[in-house]
């Protein structure tokens, strides 16, 4: 598994390097006709066909928890499960197929299921405003939720877990059901409480740092402040 994920990158950029107007990433048609390049740069895989994309979702606990695989070990950890519900997009996408749920290959985990893996977008459509594909609502702009709040245990991760495909569309947007862990590294480790994350869900309204959004942990970001980092890539 891979710790250092394209995500992860891209969310690395946006606190410490770059500003928030300018390309994280190339653009998604450029980065996917690279396979060389993700696969000796990154370490991960290029999987064909529909992926479910939780960049922007805000999720909800169920109550239960959830396996993920750890690096380098031949064990699974058990975390809080969050569902979260998911734009559906043709692929093909990046995946890190020893990563969360994953079982090595990239084949659907199972009848009527996708995966979440990634792609970089500047808009998906997003459940806060009801999946409408404007513009403007469903623009993706990055945020980073302080550590001071305490919250490092309440956001998702859903890079590589699996997904059941929903009867109907939701306005028009084809979605899948996610699970994914609270609270979970990239590798698999634990994290810590009082820990930064960066989110790209809820288009910068600080409210959501503490409504289970998707994102991904941000320590080299502890003590600074709430910040809107804007869009993370330019590739629509």
């Amino acid at each position: 598994m891979k710790i250092a994920t394209l995500a992860t990158l891209s969310l690395v950029l946006a606190v410490t390097v770059i500003p928030s107007n300018a390309q994280f990433l190339p653009p998604d048609n450029q980065l996917l006709q690279q396979p060389d390049l993700v696969s000796n740069l990154f370490g991960l895989r290029h999987c064909p066909g529909p992926y479910a994309l939780c960049e922007a979702s805000i999720c909800r606990p169920t109550g239960r928890m959830i396996s993920v695989n750890v690096a380098g070990s031949q064990t699974q950890a058990q975390y809080p499960e969050a569902e979260c519900v998911c734009p559906i997009f043709p692929g093909p996408a990046i995946a890190d197929v020893n990563g969360g749920n994953m079982q090595g290959n990239c084949d659907p985990p199972g009848q009527n299921q996708v995966w979440s893996l990634y792609s970089p977008k500047d808009h998906v459509p997003q459940e806060i405003n009801n999946w409408s594909r404007r513009p403007a609502d469903s623009l993706v702009a990055m945020q980073l939720c302080p550590s001071r709040l305490g919250l490092g245990k309440a956001f998702a991760n859903c890079f590589n877990f699996s997904c059941t495909i929903d009867e109907h569309p939701r306005n028009g947007v084809r979605t899948a059901t996610c699970h994914c862990p609270l609270g979970e590294k990239q590798d698999g480790g634990p994290i810590d409480l009082d820990t930064a994350f960066v989110t790209p869900a809820g288009q910068c309204h600080p409210d959501v740092c503490g409504e289970y959004p998707v994102g991904d942990a941000a320590p080299y970001a502890n003590g600074q402040g709430w910040q809107c980092l804007g869009p993370p890539h330019n590739s629509d």
